[in-house]
């Protein structure tokens, strides 16, 4: 069972990448005490968690807030997850369980379904989870705990623009080729195949958002 401040963590991170909690917000600790049922302390253990992953900002005797998008760092997350992701996908091909790999062809078979405009959310969160699992898969416990930072950056920033996919076609067919390359156990095309689609994702966010 998880402790409470890992529950209230894991609930505010969710809230505050979906933008439920926006940028600038004041995070009463109040109001989360008696939301969680629970004392100051996991309270507090929670915020300080999300504070060292940027997330929320904790000023001594003025409160917790929310922390702003930094275009320039996640800019910097996208170029080191380029390499980082495609090593996770390197070590995916050689560990990924059966049910890790049915999960990104369920993955992929829901993106077959998906209105990209309407359902930009629902992209946006299964790409997220396409990754993920592929994370998971690698078996290396700090090069998930890296990723997983560098992704809440990423993350938080598409949900705040509200992106569609430019091009889905070639966008799905990356994520076939992925998947494909961890099924057959052929890491060096998992890992070719990664970096090209994060390469390509932030050539197209780079051609709008980064200077």
């Amino acid at each position: 069972m998880k402790q409470a401040n890992n529950v209230i963590f894991e609930v505010l991170k969710k809230r505050i990448i979906e933008l439920e909690m926006k940028p600038g917000d004041v995070i009463n600790e109040r109001d989360l005490i008696v939301e969680f049922g629970v004392s100051r302390t996991p309270v507090r253990e929670a915020l300080i968690k999300l504070s060292q992953i940027d997330l929320v900002e904790i000023r001594p005797r003025v409160g917790t807030f929310v922390t702003q998008i930094d275009l320039a760092t996640v800019k910097s997350a996208y170029e080191v997850k380029k390499n980082l992701e495609g090593l996770a996908a390197e070590l995916a091909a050689k560990r990924a369980t059966p049910d890790e790999i049915l999960a990104l062809y369920e993955i992929i078979e829901r993106f077959s379904k998906y209105d990209i405009v309407k359902d930009y959310k629902l992209c946006i969160e299964d790409d997220q989870n396409f990754h993920e699992i592929i994370r998971t898969a690698s078996r290396n416990e700090i090069l998930i705990d890296v990723l997983d930072n560098l992704n809440t950056k990423t993350a938080r920033f598409l949900q705040s623009i509200q992106y569609v996919i430019e091009n889905f076609e070639w966008f799905f067919e990356s994520l076939q080729d992925i998947a494909t390359a961890i099924k057959d156990k052929h890491s060096e095309d998992a890992r070719k195949h990664t970096e090209e689609h994060t390469r390509r994702f932030l050539e197209e966010l780079s051609r709008s958002f980064f200077s």
